[in-house]
């Protein structure tokens, strides 16, 4: 057998390898290096450090960046008062020393002064603006709130910012550096990218209320336009529907009373989870969305129609006071004193019902609204009635169903509109 001493050539070419692999660690390092000073303040351009003038009159002067000019701006800080010179001397460069450490760290008392706040931790800030909410809030949106935050934060991390940030270091610039990012993600639909947008404008616009930040980073930040917001879903077939109710009739009583509701009551999947049993009056044949459980914050009654009526009599409603749909193992939906996730449903949609069903994924559950809504229309049930089912606050956001389902109409087909 023959060494590598044998073929010339093979520990060059290896070498070779190991230095081009040694270069390209070389060059990502420095691109990581790059990449996380990217946002830090740049000497000269934001700030100058501090300069020591020793005379009649001692001072320290250094610059920054003025936020309504966008140019340096002289500061100083007089020291005739340390004496004697020795101990001027040293105090001075121990000032000098804190504030340039300061000043390429983001500090700037130009800002300081329009918000006080501003030198404040920049991750303490977010976790300020999640505390006071969560007692604002409820439950789901808190949980919205939070990972919208853990989003920022891991960007931040990843792009320079450290623990000890100020919130003045949070610039425009690593706003549109951000939803530059965001936007490049192939998973991110323009409804999302925009809810973004929304979240971090309120955000950051908080933080500028309250002395955090002198302005709204996120401000100027234009949402996607309305055209590429179009919801991806469509109505369902009759066969559809069929095959639906029949599936969850063997499978899962309480959700197909979900899914019932949904299509004939118009409640919304967040409104379902936040009902409870006393809210179903079937005497009376009425839903009660109480003001705390819709989504524009005012009560509403919903008629149950007579074929929902032995759906919603197969369910236990004993108790109250505990929730209609509510939290229990796996995907029992039976009612419980512990309120449930509303993705809870979604989930079983995805993981059961579509499949079972064999729906494709423009087949969503929230289409169950919009298929009662058309179908309500086209059995001729009057707009007024079909608005105050489905609590729109005119009609004429009732009357964007009408037209929408796919069979023509009988009445139209006799229509003579053509001249003689």
């Amino acid at each position: 057998m023959g060494s590598s001493r044998d073929k010339p050539g093979t520990d060059q070419k290896s070498n070779l390898f190991l230095a081009d692999k040694s270069l390209y660690d070389l060059i990502q390092e420095l691109s990581e290096r790059k990449k996380m000073q990217f946002f830090r303040p740049i000497p000269y351009v934001h700030y100058r450090t501090c300069t020591l003038v020793e005379g009649e009159v001692w001072y320290i002067y250094f610059y920054v960046q003025d936020p309504a000019t966008g140019r340096l701006k002289r500061i100083r800080k007089k020291l005739n008062r340390i004496s004697p010179c020795k101990l001027r001397r040293r105090v001075a460069r121990d000032l000098m020393n804190a504030i340039d450490e300061r000043l390429a760290l983001g500090w700037n008392p130009l800002i300081e002064r329009q918000a006080p706040k501003s030198y404040t931790k920049l991750f303490e800030c977010f976790d300020s603006f999640l505390k006071i909410k969560k007692k604002e809030m409820e439950k789901e949106s808190v949980r919205v709130y939070v990972s919208y935050v853990k989003i920022i934060k891991d960007w931040a991390q990843k792009n320079g910012f450290s623990e000890d940030s100020p919130c003045t270091s949070f610039t425009h610039e690593a706003a549109v550096e951000f939803m530059n990012e965001v936007e490049d993600n192939d998973k991110i639909s323009a409804r999302t990218y925009n809810n973004y947008v929304r979240f971090y404008h309120g955000l950051f616009k908080w933080m500028a209320d309250k002395g955090y930040a002198p302005g709204n980073a996120f401000e100027g930040i234009q949402r996607k336009p309305r055209r590429l917001m179009k919801k991806k879903r469509r109505l369902f077939t009759d066969a559809e529907l069929t095959r639906l109710f029949t599936f969850l009739a063997k499978e899962n009583k309480e959700y197909l009373a979900m899914c019932m509701l949904t299509y004939c009551c118009f409640v919304r999947p967040k409104e379902l989870a936040l009902l409870r049993c006393e809210d179903v009056d079937l005497a009376r044949q009425t839903v009660h969305i109480r003001e705390d459980v819709a989504k524009n914050d005012k009560s509403s009654y919903r008629t149950i129609p007579n074929d929902l009526m032995p759906y919603l009599s197969r369910l236990d409603l004993s108790h109250p006071k505990w929730f209609l749909f509510g939290k229990n193992e796996g995907f029992d939906f039976s009612p419980s004193p512990e309120t449930i996730c509303s993705r809870r449903f979604a989930a079983y949609w995805n993981l059961v019902v579509r499949p079972a069903c064999g729906f494709g994924m423009d087949v969503q559950y929230y289409g169950l609204k919009d298929t009662g809504i058309t179908n309500m229309l086209g059995r001729g049930v009057p707009i007024s009635f079909v608005q105050q089912q489905a609590d729109h606050s005119s009609v004429a956001m009732t009357a964007i169903y009408v037209g929408k389902s796919p069979s023509a109409r009988e009445e139209l087909k006799g229509v003579d509109i053509l001249p003689d």
